[in-house]
């Protein structure tokens, strides 16, 4: 399905800047901030193998070339394939499943039925880090075959315990690698102790860093990519086809490291809209899971932003994937 000339949905203005209002004689006024968008382009399906379906996570390794996970460990396994789309008139060519291996657990032995509940996967290094939510949550670094690496540990405040910790029903929702190789991890929202809709970042690193994002009432956090060390975007999912993608960043938000419970009155995230179901009515939106980078586009040297198609991918048992056209600062 495409949608020729699809609207722009969102725009949101990048960076906190005013323009001092003077006479008409004034100098003129530089341009406005350049803005993040995003427009539908086109909608695949992918698939054809067995018990390939229900896929929450993905994740861009090479060109045209990515990493996909699903829900289920029973057995816990990767799969491998390709997404060809053309950026030049944005469509997609075609795709399909041609690898994949079993995620093994400590000890590299396979993961029991009920062991992980998937949220999502990201290339890191020459291997790659996965993230289970639900009743059993944890970050692992796998490698690029599945073998078992190590887990990431959690703060105290995230562990979980009868009134505190990871919530299962807004537990670990994704996972996101920073362009210098830090790992980020969101909650769908609230920790146990926390505000329902209080979700938590967290950067692993020396200090492990964390930050409030705050979702919609109606919505709950399901992905996070990474455009650069402080701006993502986040997929927020509710009731039905109600989908959001959102322009997020650090920088303003209050600092929470290590607070063992928030009040609600912290400075959460500043998110701006830039995608909503709610403009593409006849959208067969499924149920969007995972977010992924496609190719940047084309660069035009007249253009004060640069674009880039990203992937959004559904856990559905037919497994669609949508594209769109972000734009982004230069």
């Amino acid at each position: 399905m495409r949608l020729w000339g699809a609207a722009i949905i969102g725009i949101c203005v990048v960076g906190l800047s005013s323009l001092l209002v003077g006479p008409s004689s004034a100098a003129p006024r530089p341009p406005a901030p350049v803005a993040v968008g995003a427009f539908y382009t086109d909608t695949t399906t992918i698939g054809g193998v067995p018990t390939f379906a229900g896929i929450t996570g993905f994740d861009r390794v090479a060109n045209g070339r990515y990493v996909l996970i699903p829900k289920d460990s029973a057995p816990g396994r990767f799969f491998t394939g390709s997404i060809r789309y053309a950026s030049g008139v944005g469509g997609f060519q075609s795709t399909g499943i041609d690898g994949g291996a079993p995620i093994l657990g400590p000890g590299n032995l396979p993961l029991l039925p009920g062991a992980a509940q998937f949220e999502g996967i990201r290339r890191a290094g020459s291997g790659y880090v996965v993230v289970s939510g639900g009743a059993q949550p944890f970050v692992r670094l796998i490698g690029s075959i599945g073998l078992y690496g190590r887990d990431l540990p959690l703060p105290t405040a995230w562990r979980p315990t009868k009134n505190t910790g990871l919530d299962p029903r807004r537990g670990l929702t994704g996972v996101a690698v920073g362009p210098g190789g830090q790992i980020s991890v969101l909650t769908a929202g609230g920790l146990r102790q926390d505000p329902a809709n209080a979700a938590r970042l967290l950067t692993f690193g020396r200090t492990n860093p964390e930050f409030t994002y705050r979702t919609d009432r109606d919505t709950r956090a399901a992905d996070i990519l990474a455009i650069n060390a402080t701006d993502y975007l986040v997929l927020e999912r509710g009731a039905g086809r109600v989908t959001r993608i959102f322009f997020t960043t650090t920088r303003g938000a209050d600092r929470v490291t290590g607070k063992s419970r928030l009040t609600g009155q912290e400075k959460a995230m500043p998110k701006r809209l830039i995608f909503s179901s709610s403009g593409v009515p006849r959208l067969n939106t499924g149920n969007m899971s995972g977010l992924a980078w496609g190719n940047w586009q084309p660069d035009l040297p007249w253009q004060r932003y640069r674009a880039r198609t990203l992937f959004v991918i559904t856990d559905d048992a037919v497994t669609r994937v949508h594209s769109f056209e972000v734009h982004l600062p230069r």
